[in-house]
């Protein structure tokens, strides 16, 4: 490229001329010493350091957002730029090889396996060897099925079934991390038959239509299944194929020049969405132009001259971002377990630097020692190393399920600690409520329990107390029973966004509209932890007023608004009101501390005895305790508390005669809300005081 033309592209773009850029010479005397570390035997390869620098920025964005980084909320966006820069090397070598007439899918898969599998099968054994010192007897057996997931590639599916990957289960587990690897060797399945058995003329149309199929799926899928929509191929795909539809089309057209001109200053900037997401359902409209924006920045394919020393700093970790993506979640997974300090497992800040520190350190050994070693040697493909890939494979899978079938828990905690849905799981309703038989116990029931999962943990014990009263359930999780109002999370995790409130919002509507019609009923319990009206800094309100709905921030004055409005459409019903307020908590996983207890496990930042201090609640729960006085006393309804029967002078019990009161930080189980319900007499209770 002439000088000239050189030096016109950099004041088009300033990352030619970041303020730390070295000189041209030392530049250059950067990339040869780093090249000759990918290939110490001197044979020089094609190496992209703009490639290299996206995939040392892609994960750094993930590891730091593992490591819950307040200053970066989307980090998650990292794994989209990685779709992206695999699809276009992968498509754009196995383009390469068919044009060139010497394509195999033996040696394709061959040379997939070789770069993949040895750092993968290190780190899987490390992990299977250390789960039992940190892993419970249910998380040890949900990790041998994990593994059985990783081995295969297909752990999206395995763990789409276990958790959410942004609920607080997921960051329990050693492998979580896996499934977008997985998600990565399905494409390669069936992205190269496609190359290889479709004209060469129809392979752009293919990938556009991949791309426009796979994102309508996940677009709707977004709404209906956001889990599953994350975990799967099918809505997923659109973001490798936008890296397969740079590689067929290439720097050079027509098309691309244009856009480049037009867009790539503001796409290259838009880079930093991770800092300044948009918020709603992953993936969502910041990941499509996250993948837009790297496609952009890889078909500019910047000249090595451009770049400054955080490029280069970054291409440095981009080389070993496959061993530290590997080697780091294991870490944080690990600590999250060790620490009982919180429902989801976030240790504090100098925990999560000291595991950010190991896992670059172990990340970069393993690159160095197994990563870079295996891709260097010269062994081929044979039956016999076949045999000992699958050996080692199956090896895998057994020790995990080994250690878990020969580490039996001294009770059934998967059961103990299931999620209490109250009657049934399909009492977890939709944006409607409708009697069903299965969320019923009579046909003509005269208490309704009305909220979320607040509400949810009360309906075994209400149900083992009422006799011949009988009672109905309608919950949303989340979805607390105030007329209007409904919580929206300002960072997605858990999939609570705009459209999700609109629909909680109409879901309370159809309980009233249900009500109106049903004469058998006489008590409605209302039960919310209340806190995300009141008090979280996560969250904002969707209020809705007059037909229109308005985004405001959490606060009592709205919450007790709300509330009213629930409380006088109630008794215009004709129906009597009380509302029970949530247990006592104490900022830690009980249920998590109670089982690491029993099974000899160390757990941090919890009680040793995993009871609640007094003065911990009160101090937690303040804003929720003070709404509730106010509610009181302003809408003259009685809050029914379990606090006498838990708490002393100093503390609050967690289990009682061998039974688990809670089966995570603050929902009781089924037998602690039974329990709790028969030393109250729980039903008759909550009927004498609705008013």
């Amino acid at each position: 490229m002439p000088r000239r033309h050189s030096r016109s592209m950099a004041k088009r773009f300033p990352l030619a001329n970041l303020p730390s850029a070295l000189p041209l010479a030392s530049v250059k005397r950067i990339e040869i010493d780093r090249r000759a570390q990918l290939f110490p035997s001197g044979q020089m390869k094609e190496i992209r350091t703009d490639i290299q620098a996206l995939r040392g920025l892609a994960v750094l964005l993930v590891v730091l957002h593992h490591a819950k980084m307040p200053f970066l909320p989307a980090g998650y966006l990292g794994v989209d730029v990685f779709f992206v820069i695999s699809g276009f090397l992968i498509t754009g070598l196995v383009k390469a090889g068919i044009e060139r007439g010497d394509f195999r899918f033996s040696e394709f898969y061959f040379r997939r396996a070789k770069r993949l599998l040895p750092a993968a099968y290190v780190t899987f054994l490390t992990a299977a060897l250390l789960a039992p010192l940190f892993l419970t007897s249910k998380e040890l057996s949900d990790f041998a099925v994990q593994m059985i997931g990783a081995v295969t590639f297909t752990g999206n599916f395995v763990l789409s079934q276990q958790t959410g990957y942004f609920q607080g289960a997921g960051d329990l587990k050693p492998l979580l991390h896996v499934w977008s690897l997985a998600i990565e060797e399905q494409y390669y399945l069936i992205m190269p038959a496609a190359l290889v058995f479709v004209p060469a003329r129809r392979w752009l149309p293919l990938m556009v239509g991949v791309f426009a199929v796979s994102l309508i799926l996940c677009a709707i899928g977004g709404h209906v299944k956001p889990v599953t929509t994350f975990y799967i191929l099918p809505t997923r795909g659109w973001e490798l194929a936008i890296g397969s539809i740079g590689a067929l089309i290439g720097a050079d057209s027509r098309l691309y020049r244009y856009a480049r001109a037009l867009f790539f200053p503001a796409l290259l900037a838009l880079l930093a969405i991770p800092f300044f997401p948009f918020g709603g359902n992953h993936p969502g409209p910041d990941a499509l132009i996250m993948c837009l924006a790297t496609i952009v920045v890889i078909l500019r394919h910047y000249p090595m001259r451009n770049f400054g020393a955080p490029v280069l700093m970054l291409a440095a970790i981009g080389d070993f971002s496959y061993s530290l993506y590997l080697a780091h979640w294991p870490i944080f997974a690990f600590a999250n377990n060790l620490w009982a300090g919180e429902e989801a497992g976030h240790p504090p800040i100098a925990v999560r630097i000291v595991a950010l520190v190991l896992a670059l350190g172990l990340g970069y050994l393993l690159y160095r020692y197994v990563e870079t070693p295996v891709r260097r040697s010269n062994f081929r493909f044979s039956g016999n190393l076949l045999a000992k890939t699958l050996a080692a494979s199956l090896g895998l899978i057994l020790i995990p399920s080994g250690i878990a079938a020969a580490t039996p828990g001294s009770a059934d905690f998967q059961h103990i600690r299931r999620i209490n849905f109250g009657f049934d799981r399909a009492c977890e309703f939709g944006d409607r409520f409708v009697s069903k038989p299965e969320c019923r116990n009579s046909e003509k029931p005269m208490i309704m329990v009305w909220g979320d999962s607040f509400a949810m943990h009360l309906v075994p014990g209400l149900a083992a107390t009422s006799g011949e009263m009988g009672v109905i359930q309608a919950t949303r999780a989340n979805c607390g029973p105030l007329l209007g109002l409904a919580p929206i999370e300002k960072v997605f995790r858990f999939g609570y966004n705009k459209n999700w409130a609109e629909g909680c919002i109409a879901f309370n509507q159809s309980v009233i509209d249900y009500l109106a019609h049903a004469a058998s009923i006489e008590t409605v319990v209302l039960s919310s932890p209340f806190s995300q009206y009141v008090d979280s800094a996560s969250v904002v309100d969707l209020k809705k007023a007059d037909g229109a709905f308005e985004i405001i921030e959490p606060s009592a004055e709205s919450a007790l608004a709300g509330l009213r409005r629930s409380l006088d459409a109630l008794r215009s019903l004709g129906k009597r009101v009380v509302i029970v307020a949530p247990p006592p908590s104490g900022g830690f996983n009980v249920g998590g501390c109670l089982e690491r207890l029993i099974e000899g496990k160390p757990f941090l930042g919890a009680p040793q005895d995993c009871q609640i201090h007094l003065d911990d609640y009160h101090q937690l729960k303040r804003g929720v305790l003070d709404f509730l006085a106010r509610a009181a006393s302003q809408l003259d309804v009685k809050i029914f508390r379990f606090d006498a029967w838990l708490c002393g002078a100093n503390s609050c019990r967690t289990s009682i005669d061998g039974i688990f009161v809670y089966r995570d930080g603050g929902h009781l189980s089924y037998d602690g809300s039974r329990l709790l319900a028969q030393r109250t007499d729980l039903a008759s209770t909550l009927r004498s005081l609705a008013r």
